[in-house]
């Protein structure tokens, strides 16, 4: 309780942030944060003391809510600190593509429709929503999807030995394994790459699969994210001589020839940035994309475990949105409610039949 003068009484519920700081009920939320932060702090620390009060004051200011304009800035100063990193780490392969001359088919489409994906263990060892999702993409591609993995990415491109002794000794997490796969097969085949995540509501044509250059894209001003919803690293495709690609995979093979340790969780997206900033036709064709497709593709994580219903999930399966990145660590995916409905989860799995 808080007392305002003699006579006038406060419930806490009736006192806003502005005045206590934060409400009470919310203490658990801030002392989650307070451990997670600790711990990220001590591990950003590896890279340095600097990045990592960088990383701690970004997310204090979104857990408080702070403006706009103050998260943009905080935020700001983190990205351009990573840019100059790995611009450090990468100096070889960014004055190798900087500036360099455009393609001459650039524009052209690719020749084929190749619809690729990954799973490193073999799909046959996979989840059920990873077969979910490929199979979701068998059907509205109307092609095969090749899932790569640790036994047959050879038979397309390599990686480097190192990468690899650093990927066994926990140096490099599968993770940024998955994101130097995802640029070294567009660099040496080209096509279509759908993340293991990525759930197909709609069938599209060969024309669109064969793309010269496609990613979700719904580009806002705001600051929070480096690639600000300019690209997705978990959907992209194109034409395999966009420099885009080989020079991702260019940077990513020095960038961990020189280091241990990721210095951000999403770091592919701050090489495409790179990449952006180099390279003229990358910044044109990135640029020449439409503002915004698929603008409802992470609606679909929240409502998983909602009862099914085949007039409201038809917002899922018609309009412009025909592409939805799930996740492993949020929404829940229950096949039933608990008085026995089938979700929304239990309808697409029931989608696959016995594929799955």
């Amino acid at each position: 309780m808080k007392y305002i003068g003699k006579n006038k009484i406060l419930k806490n519920s009736d006192i806003g942030e502005d005045e206590m700081g934060f409400n009470i009920k919310h203490l658990n939320k801030y002392w989650r944060w307070f451990k997670k932060n600790r711990a990220e702090y001590k591990d950003n620390c590896k890279i340095s003391k600097e990045y990592a009060k960088f990383c701690s004051d970004l997310d204090f200011a979104l857990l408080m809510r702070k403006s706009n304009e103050e998260i943009d800035r905080l935020a700001m100063r983190k990205h351009n600190w990573v840019l100059d990193y790995i611009k450090h780490k990468c100096p070889d392969t960014i004055e190798r593509y900087r500036n360099m001359s455009e393609p001459k088919n650039l524009y052209e489409p690719n020749k084929e429709v190749k619809v690729w994906s990954m799973w490193w263990q073999g799909e046959e060892h996979a989840d059920k929503l990873f077969k979910m999702c490929i199979d979701s993409a068998r059907r509205h591609t109307g092609h095969d999807v090749i899932t790569l993995t640790k036994d047959n990415y050879r038979d397309y491109f390599e990686i480097p030995d190192y990468i690899l002794k650093k990927h066994k000794e926990g140096k490099i997490a599968l993770q940024h394994i998955c994101d130097l796969m995802l640029v070294s097969i567009l660099a040496a085949e080209g096509g279509f790459f759908t993340g293991a995540t990525v759930w197909w509501s709609q069938d599209v044509t060969d024309d669109f699969l064969m793309t010269q250059f496609y990613t979700c894209r719904a580009v806002t001003n705001r600051k929070v994210s480096m690639s600000r919803s300019r690209w997705v690293s978990y959907l992209m495709a194109g034409n395999k001589d966009f420099p885009l690609f080989s020079f991702a995979r260019d940077c990513l093979h020095e960038y961990w020839k020189n280091c241990d340790k990721a210095v951000d969780y999403l770091m592919i997206d701050y090489i495409v940035e790179i990449a952006y900033q180099v390279i003229p036709c990358v910044k044109e064709v990135i640029d020449s994309l439409p503002q915004s497709n698929n603008l409802q593709r992470n609606e679909l994580v929240n409502e998983l475990s909602n009862p099914y219903d085949e007039k409201e999930f038809k917002k899922f399966t018609e309009g412009n949105t025909f592409l939805y990145k799930l996740s492993w660590k949020f929404g829940k995916k229950t096949e039933k409610t608990a008085i026995g409905k089938m979700t929304n989860y239990g309808y697409m799995l029931s989608e696959c039949g016995d594929r799955i």
